[in-house]
């Protein structure tokens, strides 16, 4: 395969890996009310975090509300073209401006007394002005800004005045995904469940393929959950997860597909009846019938490798994004708090799908690749609804199903006198990992980090 030379392929050199500590991760953090604040204070507002898609701010009078704990924050397109974030609080009685969701608009109207403002956050009117006997000053008055910057096809935001640029934040993450080019993917599917668990249980089953025997045991037969490269950046993480290959629990003495991974390369449109080879050579016949998408249905995978076609590359960002990337699609998982109970949170899902070049956002497909949920071939035409559910009251996919249902029990789990930390796994350390950046944040004594030396 010809590679072109002007970008840098994902690097998939194995990271050097930190001295961790091996002692148990206490679960009061999981299930104390008082870290709510706590992470509120050290957390949620010293760090950058993804408010929402970069779609849904595309034009001018655009913008839509993120809420996370207690704070609920605006992200507009004004006139001017530039994307900002505010609190999402009018400056006269603290109404909030915007309840929920996106929309477009050239104002904002609080709904209270009937301020409003302009979308780059400046007052445009306010009833009765003369009646204010201490004046209505415009820079007292405008929306309060938020730091704002966008990166991956997302804004992000931070209540952090002082924080570094969010292209620093990230770390090695942006050169990583360059070549997937999320920015040009279209959004699919969005949808928010309310799980019953804390968000760092959460974050911690989506950083290791150690449960999947356990909670997806069907899924033993279409990737390999033991041959997993774990990868360690800082406070952020990856693994990268083979697919389209058994478990090596699951793979037979000749080597021959099981009846799960066929009908799952049907599902795909994999020619499996002219498939002539095994598990051992299935990744390379997959990879290069993906590739002939690029002839057949205008997608470009010439700056993704091989492996990138037939593995999960999973990336953590500190402290609560999960990106899965496949050739054809990505999904983003964030793990939101509940804003007063910490044993239930927000599971968010986006699904983003690669469109040919050139082509309308309204063409996007969904392809059968997503194990989460089945969209079917269906034409996605301008922004998917919201839904939003708690589980139980419908399925998620069968995986996060199973997810859901584990975590549930954990949770509970981690209330008991008889549960005094996490044991954890050496295959387990990006939540140890986790967990020292946690502390750190948190301004405990980092105690999970070995002395070098």
């Amino acid at each position: 395969m010809n590679k072109p030379t002007d970008f840098v392929f994902t690097p998939t050199t194995k990271a050097p890996e930190p001295a961790l500590e091996l002692g148990r991760i206490p679960v009061d953090r999981y299930t104390d009310p008082v870290f709510l604040k706590l992470e509120d204070d050290c957390i949620w507002s010293k760090t950058w975090l993804l408010a929402g898609a970069a779609c849904d701010v595309a034009e001018p009078g655009d913008f839509f509300v993120f809420e996370n704990l207690r704070e609920s924050v605006l992200v507009t397109h004004a006139e001017d073209g530039v994307v900002r974030a505010f609190y999402n609080v009018c400056q006269h009685r603290g109404n909030q401006l915007k309840a929920s969701g996106c929309g477009n608009s050239p104002y904002l109207s609080c709904g209270f007394h009937g301020w409003e403002y302009y979308l780059d956050g400046s007052i445009k009117e306010i009833p009765e002005a003369h009646d204010f006997p201490q004046g209505v000053p415009a820079e007292e008055l405008s929306l309060k800004e938020v730091r704002c910057e966008a990166w991956g096809g997302f804004i992000w935001i931070s209540m952090d005045p002082d924080i570094e640029p969010l292209i620093k934040y990230l770390g090695v993450v942006p050169e990583h995904l360059a070549p997937y080019e999320m920015e040009s993917m279209v959004l699919v599917s969005d949808e928010t469940v309310e799980w019953s668990c804390n968000w760092k249980t959460s974050v911690d089953i989506f950083s290791e393929t150690y449960h999947v025997r356990g909670v997806h045991p069907e899924s033993e037969y279409l990737a390999d959950d033991v041959n997993v490269q774990m990868d360690l950046y800082g406070p952020h993480s990856r693994f990268i997860a083979p697919m389209y290959i058994p478990s090596p629990r699951k793979i037979g003495e000749d080597k021959a597909l099981n009846q799960t991974m066929v009908e799952y390369l049907k599902s795909e449109g994999f020619p499996v009846e002219s498939f002539e080879g095994d598990v051992t050579n299935l990744r390379g016949a997959v990879a290069a019938h993906k590739r002939s998408m690029t002839n057949e249905n205008g997608l470009d995978f010439s700056k993704l490798t091989d492996d990138q076609l037939t593995a999960d590359y999973h990336y953590n960002v500190f402290p609560n994004i999960t990106f899965n990337l496949f050739g054809e699609q990505m999904w983003m998982f964030r793990h939101r708090p509940h804003p007063t109970d910490p044993d239930k949170m927000y599971f968010d899902r986006m699904i983003f799908n690669r469109v040919p070049k050139g082509e309308a956002a309204g063409g996007a497909k969904a392809g059968a690749v997503d194990l989460f949920v089945e969209l079917g071939d269906v034409n996605i035409v301008g922004r998917p609804e919201h839904n939003f559910y708690r589980y139980g009251e419908q399925s998620s996919g069968l995986l996060l199903d199973q997810d859901a249902s584990c975590l549930a029990g954990v949770q509970k789990g981690l209330h008991s006198r008889g549960m005094t930390g996490l044991w954890i796994s050496h295959h387990e350390r990006r939540i140890r990992n986790f967990h020292f950046w946690w502390e750190k944040y948190m301004s405990e004594q980092p105690l999970m980090l070995k002395s070098a030396e």
